[in-house]
């Protein structure tokens, strides 16, 4: 019988504004301190400047671009006879799309010079393409589960 009872699962209401479930966790990534008013006008003015450098559907890219970096496996330390391993553990499609939203964010903290919306909005189409910091990022773990995989 486990220790702690399992938590329930928080159900995700879609965006009210576009209804859709994935720009209300992006909202909610964003958002720090409780301001979510900040953090969607934030993702707006990124919507907008995806539309204006895309010509397409902002929606679409934003969709296209988390495909491509939610990664497939995750890597965890686990200690085994008292040598700590890397163990790659295949991951959910909810937990997958947290660290793949997670990553764009904590690529466009790192960049300087620009608003956030238009770093957001470059690293979006960026990782729509398969390129930029967040794709990179998912390649690097599955090299590094690839090769701990391996050894155990």
């Amino acid at each position: 019988m486990p220790r702690n009872p399992l938590k329930k699962k928080n159900i995700i209401k879609s965006d009210p504004f576009y209804d859709s479930i994935l720009i209300q966790k992006i909202t909610n990534q964003l958002m720090k301190k409780g301001k979510k008013t900040l953090a969607r006008k934030i993702l707006n003015q990124t919507l907008c400047q995806i539309e204006k450098k895309t010509q397409q559907d902002p929606i679409h890219i934003i969709d296209q671009a988390i495909s491509n970096t939610i990664p497939a496996v995750e890597v965890k330390t686990r200690r085994i006879g008292g040598a700590i391993y890397s163990i790659p553990i295949e991951l959910g499609s909810d937990r997958g799309m947290s660290i793949a939203i997670q990553w764009i964010i904590n690529c466009c903290n790192t960049k300087s010079s620009e608003s956030f919306a238009v770093k957001l909005a470059n690293e979006i189409i960026y990782a729509s393409k398969k390129m930029g910091a967040a794709v990179r990022k998912r390649d690097e773990v599955h090299k590094i589960a690839e090769s701990n995989a391996r050894i155990i």
